[in-house]
């Protein structure tokens, strides 16, 4: 055996793994986008659904206020607790909403890899 001929199929070796890292890293990018496209679909049809059943909720509220303090008192009271909830959910926006898409994406594009190493 020649070294020439051993540095040849050192870079034949060294080109197919190459070429098996590139399709598997286009595999992986693949399946982890998809899991993601998959997760913020199904939330926003979970959060279309439930504003519109929080949309009816509040109306119905609000009618059974308006007997006790008047129609138009009960429809201003409920815009007002709206107006308190959005308060509220932009202060802990951080805390509700950031920090668990961040974990939820930092676990996709990480978690994955860490299992994929160990094979038990």
């Amino acid at each position: 055996m020649n070294y020439s001929s051993s540095i040849q199929s050192l870079w034949t070796e060294a080109k197919n793994y190459l070429e098996l890292q590139k399709e598997y890293l286009k595999l992986d990018s693949a399946e982890k986008l998809s899991v993601l496209l998959s997760a913020v679909a199904t939330a926003a049809v979970c959060i279309i659904l439930a504003l519109a059943a929080l949309f009816f909720f509040v109306i119905a509220l609000a009618f059974w206020l308006a007997k006790i303090v008047g129609g138009a008192w009960s429809f201003t009271i409920m815009g007002g607790a709206m107006l308190l909830i959005i308060v509220v959910v932009l202060l802990a926006r951080k805390r509700w909403i950031v920090q668990p898409i961040t974990r939820f994406v930092a676990g996709l594009l990480i978690a994955d890899d860490e299992t994929e190493e160990d094979p038990s």
